[in-house]
């Protein structure tokens, strides 16, 4: 496990986060006009995951949003329409309309990646309990430092850390 003076947590990116005013119509203007698809549209938390931990800033969340996630080569295109509560993506839309929200990186713990950019006064601003059981994700407040969020999650051993398939709004665990 490196160091928390190691900078190495971020080698393995996965994903591309951005947020969205019509998900419904940002997924149809990907796969019509650009190719990019199928999408794996969910609500979030999903419906049997309703007790999945979610904070804001450091307080107990109860935010909610629709995802949709595609590949893309080696990482994923996510998209996130904010629904209900606060929400650092709900923050985003508000200051900036619709954009690039987050980068993020699969690391295997990410306790030691809070030690590093806690030295960089770098700190969560949202994190939970990731759609894989067993696993969790962390938005950084990086944006003062690179312009946009910096999101990790623990990837699991045997999965490439890509976000699980759903039926019936459900996740398909390997």
């Amino acid at each position: 496990m490196p160091d928390v003076s190691d900078n190495s947590f971020f080698k393995r990116f996965t994903q591309v986060g951005v947020v969205v005013r019509d998900l419904d119509h940002s997924v149809k203007s990907l796969e019509e006009i650009f190719g990019i698809g199928p999408f794996r549209v969910i609500d979030w938390p999903p419906p049997d995951r309703l007790d999945m931990e979610r904070f804001y800033h450091g307080q107990r969340g109860n935010f909610t949003a629709r995802m949709a996630f595609a590949d893309l080569g080696n990482a994923e295109l996510e998209l996130i329409q904010p629904v209900d509560g606060e929400s650092i993506w709900a923050d985003f839309l508000r200051v900036h309309g619709e954009g690039i929200h987050h980068i993020r990186f699969n690391v295997d713990d990410v306790h030691p990646v809070k030690d590093y950019l806690s030295q960089h006064d770098i700190t969560p601003a949202q994190n939970g309990a990731g759609l894989r059981p067993g696993t969790n994700w962390v938005n950084f407040g990086s944006e003062d430092q690179v312009g946009f969020v910096i999101e990790i999650m623990n990837a699991l051993p045997g999965t490439d850390g890509r976000t699980p398939n759903f039926k019936d709004g459900r996740v398909q665990v390997e």
